[in-house]
């Protein structure tokens, strides 16, 4: 009988609990999915909103048409939405209109008159602990403190009623905080043609001043006032 040098490998026993397959965790997968969808509809609506916006933008020729039926208004709203949209008709080589800060003050003297830097400045004199303290200053100063969001939104709330949780209305002006910390407002106008029942917004925005419908772009605004209205 011919030799086999494989006849001395003889099979090696397994002495032990029997292997088992690793149990898979059905529950914390659904968890996870769930958290991640979560995540994208919370991230995800701002630019879906943008995306929708970005298909219908109000033209000057639409301006033009809201401006004069709502001049038909000589209501105090009215007149700052007027007011508004004619800054959205202005080249950017001729608006005076660099932020959304400048942008109310521009709108509020044109409509109503009403100089907001001055009332601004006086109180802030009179009660300028009640103000944000966010740029290390002892005290107000009339050059500067106009050109912060926070402070006008702080003068708003001070001398008018929050109509947050009320339905928006033309001449609204609102206030959010960005997610990148800048605070940020706008005023409520009407849409343009087939859209002139919708809310939209006039806001300085990527360095103009535009007409469009990012209203529920923003979450947590931090208030929406009729000041002077």
């Amino acid at each position: 009988m011919p030799y086999n040098p494989y006849d001395s490998l003889n099979t090696i026993e397994y002495i032990g609990p029997r292997p088992q397959k690793p149990k898979k965790n059905f529950f914390g997968g659904w968890v996870i999915l769930v958290i991640s969808v979560a995540m994208a509809l919370f991230f995800g609506r701002p630019l879906l909103a943008s995306l929708k916006s970005e298909q219908v933008i109000g033209t000057q020729a639409a301006a033009d048409s809201i401006i004069e039926e709502l001049s038909e208004n000589a209501s105090a709203s009215h007149k700052l939405a007027v007011a508004a949209l004619s800054l959205t008709k202005l080249e950017n080589t001729e608006s005076p209109v660099n932020n959304s800060a400048e942008l109310l003050l521009m709108a509020y003297q044109s409509a109503l008159g009403i100089n907001v830097k001055d009332l601004l400045h006086e109180d802030m004199t009179n009660a300028f602990s009640q103000y944000p303290q966010l740029w290390y200053e002892r005290g107000p100063n009339k050059e500067i403190d106009a050109s912060r969001v926070q402070n006008l939104q702080r003068l708003f709330h001070r001398s008018g009623d929050d109509f947050r949780a009320a339905d928006p209305l033309v001449g609204d002006v609102i206030f959010w905080t960005l997610p990148d910390g800048n605070a940020h407002a706008a005023i409520i106008v009407p849409g343009p043609g087939l859209h002139s029942k919708e809310k939209w917004i006039v806001h300085h925005w990527q360095g103009a001043v535009v007409w469009e419908n990012k209203l529920n772009d923003f979450i947590m605004p931090l208030g929406r006032y009729r000041f002077g209205q």
